[in-house]
């Protein structure tokens, strides 16, 4: 039944309820993601940045204990900590969730919506998504069965391992592959569409957070360019609040192989030779 009470509470964020809080607040009850649990939109409504994140098979919470919690605080460390409001979505994470059609869940389906659409009525929010396995797709199939209007407003997506990444050809269907990054590990046959075995490679994607971090702050700045941020509505999330330089330097920590803090990083970074990596990305 909890799977289904957040898509009820976030719906009706929608409208008028809904609003950025002014930028000279800092709100000191947000903080680092330190927890398997994050329902900021629920809780702060609009930020500047809005990343909605779907956990693997058996992960706890509704963020898990992984992927999730490291992905956003890496974009808290890039755009500050009350910036970005982490949104995590309420599915139960059961491995029968991987063999319904499209290899997810309608009720994960149903919430990741859900939520995205609450996100989309925030004026001048940009909104990330990402999802680890059986998160990935409920990625897929969530992006693709939004209303286009609705689906234009998500700047970019980040997988890993990625249940669907064969099946969709190494990409979401509906959604542009320049804001698309699909990590998959050498190995990781889960990437090929098979669901067992699992081999250790398919837990070993936190060494890729960082690429992942970079990516998406590459498509929340390139979407910035054509819906920007009102002047001083992001600040550093220690009462400073001037308005983010955009400057990536600022993205610590070590990042992909081959991916440097300047150059794109590629759309696609997937380890099998029939679905080749595409080398365009954000920026390129």
């Amino acid at each position: 039944m909890k799977a289904f009470i957040l898509p009820l509470l976030l719906l009706g964020l929608g409208g008028t309820t809904v609003s950025a809080a002014p930028p000279s607040r800092i709100d000191t009850r947000q903080t680092w993601t330190a927890s398997w649990w994050s329902s900021e939109l629920q809780q702060y409504g609009c930020k500047p940045v809005i990343f909605v994140f779907a956990k693997a098979t058996f992960e706890p919470g509704n963020l898990g204990g992984t992927i999730g919690p490291s992905l956003s605080d890496g974009l808290k460390s890039v755009f500050g900590v009350t910036n970005v409001a982490t949104q995590g979505v309420n599915y139960y994470g059961l491995a029968e969730g991987n063999y319904y059609p499209g290899g997810a869940p309608p009720w994960g389906i149903y919430d990741m919506q859900a939520i995205i659409t609450s996100a989309a009525a925030c004026p001048h929010s940009k909104i990330v998504v990402s999802g680890y396995s059986q998160g990935a797709a409920i990625v897929h199939r969530a992006i693709e069965g939004l209303p286009a209007a609705t689906r234009s407003r998500i700047a970019g997506v980040a997988t890993f391992g990625d249940t669907q990444t064969l099946q969709d050809g190494g990409r979401v269907k509906g959604y542009p592959a320049n804001q698309t990054l699909i990590i998959c590990n050498s190995g990781d046959i889960i990437c090929t569409g098979m669901l067992w075995p699992l081999f250790p490679v398919h837990w070993d994607y936190v060494k890729w957070v960082p690429t992942a971090t970079l990516f998406l702050a590459q498509a929340v700045l390139a979407a910035n360019e054509a819906d920007p941020w009102p002047t001083n509505s992001t600040g550093n999330g220690n009462g400073s609040t001037s308005a983010f330089g955009g400057d990536l330097e600022a993205l610590g920590g070590e990042l992909g192989p081959g991916v440097t803090r300047r150059a794109p990083v590629p759309t696609r970074l997937v380890a099998f030779p029939d679905i080749p990596p595409v080398e365009t990305g954000i920026g390129s």
